[in-house]
């Protein structure tokens, strides 16, 4: 996704809804990363919509957690703390294990073989080193088992949660051997459904989501240690520079 893909280029009944889901995405993808100034100026530009449609989209998104209103309203995009992303996970690892679990007992002929389709798709995308398009992907595997699942409420809670962990899941792929080991889980994953195995189905999305959250917290746990060991440092060059 590129910042030229965020204009809407009609003139819909909705606009606030274009808007909201424009920046959605963008941020969900990386385009915004966590800690980036947002500037209502540059947001209507880039949308091509009115201020007032941004600031609607705007307190939307606050509400959905994935931007933060500081003073002087200064918009950033939420930083997700280790605590956070493990809080997260461990809410997904139950809801989605769930989810899988209806999928496999309710889906039709056609959503299990378009989860296949978009398991076949994702190795390919695996095999080219494509980080972004593969948490896009997968993304979409699981957004079918949630469709499938029969169940709004564990659905709606799920996408809260799902839109808030996209761009950590780009993150925890790009830690050493996670995309081999995740491919390996979803080839696991996807033969229990295949095979209309709900138990074995939701034990192989707990066991994804596990690995999964531990890489991410651990990644953001060392990233967390190494700004919390800068600050003394950067204030000791500060105080000799005053000196």
């Amino acid at each position: 996704m590129e910042y030229q893909d965020l204009r809407i280029v009609e003139n819909p009944t909705l606009v606030r809804e274009h808007a909201l889901d424009k920046l959605r995405n963008a941020i969900s993808r990386g385009l915004y990363p966590p800690g980036m100034r947002l500037v209502e100026r540059e947001l209507c530009e880039a949308l091509g919509v009115s201020r007032t449609s941004v600031r609607e989209a705007l307190r939307q998104l606050q509400a959905e957690n994935l931007i933060e209103v500081g003073k002087r309203r200064n918009i950033t995009v939420a930083i997700v703390s280790s605590k956070d992303a493990e809080d997260i996970y461990l809410m997904r690892e139950m809801l989605e294990s769930l989810a899988v679990q209806r999928f496999v007992a309710l889906a039709d002929e056609n959503a299990i073989k378009k989860l296949v389709r978009i398991h076949k798709d994702l190795r390919k995308v695996l095999n080219k080193g494509d980080v972004r398009e593969l948490a896009i992907m997968a993304g979409e595997f699981y957004e079918t088992i949630l469709n499938g699942s029969g169940s709004k409420v564990i659905a709606d809670m799920a996408r809260q949660l799902l839109t808030r962990v996209n761009y950590l899941r780009m993150r925890s792929m790009a830690e050493p051997h996670r995309l081999e080991d995740g491919m390996h889980e979803w080839d696991t994953l996807i033969e229990a459904i295949v095979e209309r195995n709900a138990e074995a189905a939701a034990k192989a999305m707990s066991a994804h989501l596990s690995n999964a959250r531990k890489a991410i917290v651990t990644k953001l746990q060392q990233e967390e240690e190494l700004a919390a060991a800068a600050v003394p440092e950067r204030a000791a060059v500060s105080s000799r520079r005053s000196g």
